[in-house]
């Protein structure tokens, strides 16, 4: 029997691909009357329904289908289905309201024969959210290898991918692409654009085909004014985002997997610091290394007389303070905000163990500690010939 449906589903895709539309939909309906739970070929019979003019039997076929893939809890492939069906007749404004009713319905079970598949932001909205944002957005497709988005690019929507996957990369400062993570079924990006300064802040990349759900900015501004949690729930989407950003471009945890970042990630603690506050002092025992979420901070030492002597000033994603916490020595240098500042801390402890936890991190941060102190000496030798200098005027 298994041999037979195989053969059905193999004629019609034959057919298709000769163009044989008629003889092609015989034969998945034949594949479809012994296998109704294959929603993918219930699918290519919709469409081939509507390709042959038959389309009241196409929006018949299309809403049973978007009920089913509501039902199994595979929103995004449902609200795919339900742009089809408006785009065939632009009335039917009611299949939103049910599919928003029976998906908030399904997330309830708590005897669900499996749990619903998490779709990031989407499925923390309550149903009469759910419906307002149905009708708003846009479908699109993308061929493999396609860039969804490119980084700098004016970037004012938002996208979630309804089918496929796509990897996110950040442009290094070599000018070499650096992966991030992939994206896949239920994620979305677009966010930084939304809350920042309307720019792509990072490339993606489609891996397979993918299927794509996209919100502009002025529709999702016209919820967020009736649904402000919409916004809340951006807004803690953006903070994971922004520091996952942060530690894979990080020279020092950009060498770690995902999983790896995230339970890095975990050991971290936000500190919100004012302008001109000392981070720690020269001398100060080393019990915290720090990376700049957002804000300054400016390192500096100081010579024989006293005077200060700038070594840098750091920004968003750089990280300070790890030579003292890795080789366990009192603080070399000063650091002091210039303007206010949000912090990541990782204290000497829980460092130490992620050095145990993940060995690769050893010889990473014995390079890259063993290249601050290089350039230290060679800031301090430059300052030492300009007061020489200074003094045969």
């Amino acid at each position: 029997m298994n041999k037979e449906r195989v053969s059905y589903k193999d004629q019609a895709l034959s057919s298709l691909s000769r163009g044989k539309w008629k003889k092609a939909l015989q034969s998945l309906q034949k594949h479809i009357d012994r296998k109704p739970e294959d929603l993918r070929s219930r699918l290519k019979k919709a469409e081939l329904l509507e390709r042959i003019g038959k389309k009241q039997e196409a929006i018949i076929e299309y809403r049973e289908l978007a009920e089913a893939y509501a039902g199994e809890g595979f929103l995004l492939q449902a609200i795919s289905v339900n742009k089809m069906i408006l785009r065939i007749d632009p009335s039917s404004k009611d299949i939103n309201e049910r599919l928003g009713q029976l998906y908030v319905e399904k997330n309830r079970e708590v005897k669900s024969s499996r749990p619903l598949p998490y779709i990031s932001f989407l499925s923390d909205l309550n149903e009469e959210e759910l419906r307002s944002l149905l009708g708003r957005v846009q479908f699109r497709t993308f061929h493999k290898d396609v860039f969804l988005c490119r980084e700098g690019e004016p970037g004012d929507s938002l996208m979630v991918i309804c089918r496929g996957e796509a990897g996110i990369y950040k442009e290094h400062s070599e000018g070499k692409e650096v992966w991030i993570r992939n994206l896949k079924e239920g994620d979305c990006f677009g966010e930084f654009g939304f809350f920042s300064d309307r720019k792509r802040h990072a490339g993606v990349k489609s891996l397979i085909e993918c299927e794509v759900l996209e919100i502009s900015r002025k529709e999702l501004e016209e919820i967020i004014k009736t649904h402000p949690r919409v916004k809340e729930v951006l807004e803690d989407l953006f903070q994971k985002r922004v520091l996952d950003l942060l530690f894979a471009s990080s020279p020092l945890f950009s060498p770690l997997t995902v999983p790896e970042r995230e339970e890095v990630l975990k050991r971290f603690r936000a500190l919100n610091i004012p302008e001109e506050t000392f981070v720690f002092k020269g001398g100060d025992p080393p019990h915290c290394l720090y990376m700049i979420k957002n804000g300054e901070v400016e390192i500096f030492t100081q010579d024989r007389r006293g005077r200060q002597v700038t070594l840098g000033k750091l920004g968003s994603g750089h990280l300070f303070g790890e030579i003292g916490v890795f080789f366990n020595t009192p603080r070399m240098a000063f650091a002091r905000t210039t303007r206010p500042s949000e912090l990541l801390e990782l204290t000497k402890e829980d460092f130490d163990d992620l050095l145990r936890k993940f060995p690769q991190l050893q010889s990473v941060v014995e390079e890259f500690s063993s290249k601050r102190l290089v350039r230290m000496k060679e800031i301090l030798s430059q300052e030492w010939v300009e007061r020489a200098k200074e003094s045969m005027v």
